[in-house]
């Protein structure tokens, strides 16, 4: 297996966006990949803070050492090609914003990004849940393989174990928990009390946020949060007037979506949380809208972005994006890092063992009609080699057996 990955950690949120990928996206482009015969799985991830791509080699006798059916160059290659040509951008943004990650060490990174050590929040859940939807959506299409599907229900079970055996999930900050605490600090700034903070009628306002795309992962969590923290939240849904969202939130106040302008003078925050490819706030109906004579922020959660930076030029408006956020994040980070290194133990083990587990399945898949003394020597084998020492020995097996020598 091997990884293409757009981050955070070297790329930022206006050039990520243009790697995003929406789900119908993900089924097109892996559908593409997979019809051209070059690989034979793939999973596309597409966040916030990532855009990677894990894909496994079509050639099943060439899996044995690199998890390949091609050289790494040659396949490189193609992937950066159609990937470029899919988004269409040169191939030099993809290679100047791309990390990428070969065999173990893309299995590792796999494991590494699903336990939330790779995230801007050290041991988040959202990835979890956002790796997990990836996969589902290549289960839907025939793009997990064998070898992908080992691969992701491991990296999986080792979140489980890991957030089990230490204490990282204890105080558990994501975007969304960090996004309403934000909130909830701004209310206290003492914007709150004055005349232009109520309603015609005399209601407060100040305490009131409206969540667009209150129904989606960011957006729910956002919205629990503040009801929480005793913040009246009005969410957005598309569903016909009267009826009841799917996504029903207790203490959610739903209105339709092509009504939110209509509630921005009702509420002192709109956070907006989709996957939608268009706008949800742009700057001329806000000026339209909105009637700026008291202060109003915006939190874009979004990549793509959610809401026109111009809206940002209004007097009184104020916008935050996820960069914001991540930087903000960082602080959370330092109570957690003792037991994060608990938890890279823990990954480099699971690591360990599922390349082990690999790698004695290629080679079962390569030499299937082997005798059984052979058999309970590899086993007997992995259970007491780590993956690096059985690797050489399955080699020097592989080339007597075969013939290579």
């Amino acid at each position: 297996m091997f990884c293409i990955s757009v981050s955070y950690r070297k790329t930022e949120s206006d050039i990520r966006q243009r790697f995003a990928f929406s789900e119908d996206e993900q089924k097109e482009f892996l559908s593409k990949l997979l019809s051209l015969d070059i690989i034979s799985g793939g999973v596309l991830v597409s966040t916030c803070n990532r855009i990677e791509l894990y894909v496994t080699g079509h050639k099943e006798e060439d899996r044995l050492l690199d998890f390949s059916g091609m050289s790494e160059a040659k396949k490189l290659n193609f992937i950066e090609e159609n990937f470029a040509k899919y988004k269409n951008l040169p191939c030099e943004v993809i290679r100047k914003n791309c990390l990428f990650y070969y065999g173990k060490k893309a299995v590792t990174h796999l494991y590494k990004v699903v336990c939330g050590l790779d995230s801007k929040i050290i041991g988040e859940d959202e990835i979890l849940h956002q790796v997990k939807d990836a996969y589902a959506v290549s289960q839907e299409i025939g793009a997990v393989d064998g070898e992908l599907n080992i691969l992701f229900q491991g990296a999986f079970n080792c979140a489980k174990l890991s957030k089990s055996e230490t204490d990282i999930a204890k105080t558990p900050i994501s975007i969304g928990t960090l996004t309403a605490n934000y909130i909830e600090e701004y209310m206290r700034g003492g914007f709150g009390e004055t005349e232009k903070n109520k309603q015609d009628n005399g209601s407060d306002i100040s305490r009131k946020v409206l969540v667009i795309g209150a129904g989606g992962k960011i957006g729910s969590i956002v919205a629990k949060n503040l009801i929480a923290k005793d913040i009246a939240v009005i969410g957005t849904t598309r569903t016909h007037k009267g009826d009841m969202p799917p996504y029903y939130m207790e203490g959610v106040e739903w209105v339709d979506f092509d009504k939110r302008y209509d509630y921005l003078n009702k509420v002192s925050v709109v956070v907006s949380a989709t996957k939608s490819p268009h706008y949800t706030i742009t700057h001329s109906e806000l000026s339209k809208s909105y009637r700026q004579d008291r202060p109003l922020l915006l939190i874009d959660l979004a990549i793509p972005f959610d809401i026109d930076k111009d809206a940002s030029l209004l007097e009184d408006v104020e916008l935050l994006d996820m960069d914001y956020f991540n930087a903000l994040s960082s602080s959370n980070n330092d109570a957690k890092l003792s037991e994060a290194r608990k938890m890279e133990m823990i990954v480099l083990q699971c690591v360990d063992e599922v390349v082990k587990r690999l790698l004695v399945r290629n080679f079962l898949l390569i030499k299937p009609d082997g005798e059984a003394w052979l058999f309970k020597m590899i086993y007997y084998l992995k259970e007491i080699l780590d993956s690096e020492t059985l690797k050489n020995v399955l080699e020097k097996i592989y080339l007597q057996e075969v013939g290579g020598l």
